[in-house]
């Protein structure tokens, strides 16, 4: 049985237990069961400010404290951990998986330490790659790793183009997480949060100039001229450019009577909005994955999202969904008017289905460890 150990560095204090760490980054701990259950020993590593061990749905979780902050700098090196997930190796081929490429240094360090058969990946998490005068110390820490896990292929073109990745054959396209949130009538979803309207049409991200809050407001005003019955309802938990938001519903009476800013809705209470929604909207211009979307998809609502490389690679290049430019006005006002038209034949059970053929956590399980194992067997 293959052996996969998990290294997570950064850690968030306000997490005051070791379950309250593994709720808040419910990728981790979904994706670890989901590779155990996909038929590997897996050991996770997790950098926190007490040692604690604990094991849930399969896999052994490891705390281990330090005397570094809860994100590391460059030269600090975690030697606790280090030295636990040398204790842990076995006979049984093993391959080490590390979240995020901010940590070359400590990749390296740890690479030194344990024997040359493990296997070494690191996963790709929106990073980018060092000022080009430092990029020759990144290429050379991270110059023994195995393979790099990116959402698609075009996500790794940086990192290849600058070198620090030395070659193509290393990059896997593997999604780097999906959705825990369950599906529900809208009907059901409806009665707990009230919202209404024909189409209801939901966006849930952060008011910043990326994700282009102002292109959809402009777009939806339009549609309102022949659908005004339409509702956006629009959840963030950051307003950047709130001011700007709110001053151009100020500006049009039929998106104030129509746009509703919903502001942070508590965790719990998520699952509800999605699938109270027939339409998801998103205006990225760029992401490192998607889990807004995933979330969507997984709530059963159809996608009108910018055509964007992990956004093709989300909806398996427009498969489900309505894609359109980045800051074209006219493509998303045609995209969501096409979407409303098309909502009785893009039925919330298709949304769920595609979800769960293509991105499920069972799903991700068993590509990874695929990967994994892949990676273990190659010989290059």
């Amino acid at each position: 049985m293959t052996h996969i150990i998990i290294l997570n560095y950064a850690f968030d204090p306000a997490d005051e237990t070791p379950e309250a760490v593994l709720r808040h980054y419910f990728s981790l701990s979904a994706w670890a069961a989901s590779v155990a259950e996909a038929g590997a020993c897996v050991t996770v590593f997790q950098r926190y400010s007490h040692s604690a061990t604990l094991t849930q749905d399969g896999v052994t979780y490891h705390f281990v404290a330090d005397r570094w902050g809860p994100r590391l700098r460059g030269w600090q090196i975690p030697q606790a951990m280090h030295r636990q997930v040398w204790s842990t190796l076995t006979t049984e081929p093993t391959v080490v998986h590390v979240n995020g490429l901010l940590f070359p240094t400590q990749i390296r360090h740890l690479q030194s330490r344990l024997p040359r058969a493990c296997g070494f990946v690191v996963q790709h998490h929106a990073e980018v790659p060092w000022p080009a005068s430092q990029r020759w110390l990144q290429r050379w820490l991270l110059n023994h790793v195995d393979g790099f896990l990116f959402t698609n292929q075009q996500l790794a073109e940086p990192w290849l183009e600058s070198g620090v990745i030395r070659s193509p054959a290393l990059v896997h396209a593997l999604m780097e997480t999906s959705s825990p949130l369950d599906f529900e009538t809208r009907a059901a979803a409806r009665a707990k949060t009230g919202l209404s309207g024909r189409p209801i049409v939901l966006w849930t991200g952060n008011l910043k100039p990326n994700k282009d809050p102002l292109t959809i407001l402009t777009g939806f005003e339009r549609i309102l001229a022949d659908t005004p019955d339409a509702r956006l309802y629009m959840a963030y938990r950051y307003g950047d450019i709130l001011p700007q938001v709110q001053a151009r519903l100020e500006q049009s009476e039929p998106l104030s009577q129509a746009v509703t800013l919903l502001g942070t809705i508590p965790h719990a209470e998520i699952a509800d909005y999605y699938n109270s929604a027939d339409i998801f909207v998103q205006g990225s211009a760029r992401e490192g994955s998607g889990i807004a979307l995933l979330d969507a998809l997984a709530c059963g609502v159809v996608p009108v999202v910018t055509d964007i490389s992990s956004f093709r690679t989300i909806t398996n290049d427009g498969e489900v969904g309505h894609l359109w430019t980045v800051g074209d006005v006219d493509g998303f006002t045609a995209a969501l008017q096409q979407a409303i038209e098309r909502l009785d034949g893009d039925s919330p059970d298709t949304m769920r289905r595609f979800f769960e053929e293509q991105w499920h956590f069972s799903v991700l399980g068993q590509k990874a460890l695929r990967v994994y194992e892949g990676i273990m067997n190659y010989e290059g």
